[in-house]
């Protein structure tokens, strides 16, 4: 653009100055050796203009003929280009259409052109895992990594594809190995939470699911069932160490969760099934006294032989409460059995059946009678129990 201006500004100026110069007597006289070129200064002056616009051609022409390569070269790399955006989306649409084989391929061939080749590497392994190619799949998953390996498009996608394979193993022990900031986030943990549940990794289930509930992932009752069912797990493992132990970890609970009738319950076998009914006897019978505390009474299935019957009085003393209940009048029964007074199991037995027969009811009955003698009515009750 200068080199215009100028060139316009030159040519102006002679326009003016060359009338001017044309009726002035000099001249221009050039000599080299032997060779000499003599001319009026409005010749020298237009062989100059003509000679610096003949060199500005020659530079343009130079210029664009040496530039022509590239520009045709980018024009190419624009056509692959375009072309590689063109066939990122169509992958896409093949790979909702079930087109596997085709969306696979198209992504995976444009991958290194596209802008995208995070989407273009996990549409094409989301194909082939459609089309069942796990070890392409691995590949072009390690090909995503190379290129964000904490990516949490990337993550969520080879867990769903590690959950997909029915491996819970091997999906733990890569999650194990992924960036605790990755872990972290809600659609990760989300995906997590299944797999921590199978392994039976219990506080990570608890601290996940307490970040899932803040995320609004899980509603309160969701959350709610996944930590009774990670504190009831943690109790047996607490039992498993020793009795102490089992005593400790009940007591960090939380006021609320000491009070749910489930955690108190599991706690209440644990404890019957190491040391006897006696450490928990006064919480335990004072909490039967409310018949929706119904499900306490199996606890006593486990109680030692010195205690059966004390219990069982302690038990005969909520009749009252549990009167419509066959689980009272069973386990009453039981009790009887373990003392071995058949005549008192069989009365039990009878009450509960007349509540809610069942074919374990009539077996426990003819085993009774068949105790005492009552083979008759043992053969009944047998036969009664094959109606069920």
């Amino acid at each position: 653009m200068i080199r215009l201006l100028l060139l316009a500004i030159i040519i102006c100026a002679g326009l003016f100055l060359g009338p001017m110069l044309v009726d002035q007597k000099g001249y221009v006289l050039i000599a080299v050796d032997d060779w000499t070129i003599e001319s009026s200064v409005v010749v020298m002056v237009m062989v100059i203009l003509i000679f610096y616009a003949c060199l500005q051609f020659l530079e343009w022409a130079l210029v664009n003929l040496l530039s022509l390569w590239g520009r045709t070269r980018y024009w190419f790399g624009w056509r692959k280009h375009q072309l590689a955006q063109q066939k990122t989306l169509s992958s896409l649409l093949d790979l909702a259409g079930g087109r596997f084989a085709l969306a696979e391929k198209n992504s995976a061939r444009y991958a290194s052109l596209s802008d995208q080749p995070m989407l273009n590497y996990l549409t094409a392994a989301n194909a082939a895992q459609h089309l069942g190619k796990r070890e392409q799949r691995d590949k072009y998953l390690a090909s995503a990594a190379s290129i964000k390996s904490d990516d949490s498009a990337l993550i969520a996608t080879h867990l769903k594809m590690l959950r997909a394979d029915g491996d819970t193993e091997q999906s733990a022990s890569w999650l194990a190995t992924q960036p605790t900031s990755v872990l972290e986030q809600p659609e990760i943990l989300a995906l997590a939470l299944p797999i921590y549940q199978q392994t039976k990794q219990w506080p990570l289930v608890l601290s996940s699911a307490t970040k899932l509930l803040k995320n609004k992932l899980l509603s309160q009752q969701e959350h709610a069932d996944i930590e009774i069912e990670a504190h009831l797990a943690l109790l047996d493992a607490s039992a498993d160490e020793s009795l102490d132990n089992l005593h400790a970890y009940y007591k960090k609970l939380t006021r609320k969760q000491r009070n749910n009738i489930n955690l108190y319950r599991r706690y209440a076998e644990l404890v019957v099934k190491l040391k006897g009914i006696s450490e928990v006897e006064a919480s335990y019978f004072k909490l039967l006294r409310k018949k929706e505390n119904a499900c306490l009474i199996p606890v006593l299935m486990n109680v030692k032989s010195d205690e059966l019957q004390n219990c069982c009085d302690k038990l005969i003393a909520l009749e009252s409460v549990f009167d419509d209940c066959m689980l009272f009048y069973s386990t009453v029964a039981h009790l009887y059995t373990g003392m071995r007074q058949w005549d008192l199991a069989k009365s039990w037995y009878m009450k509960a059946i007349a509540l809610e027969p069942s074919a374990t009811l009539y077996h426990k009955l003819a085993f009774a009678q068949q105790q005492l003698g009552e083979e008759t009515g043992a053969l009944a009750s047998f036969n009664h129990s094959l109606k069920y």
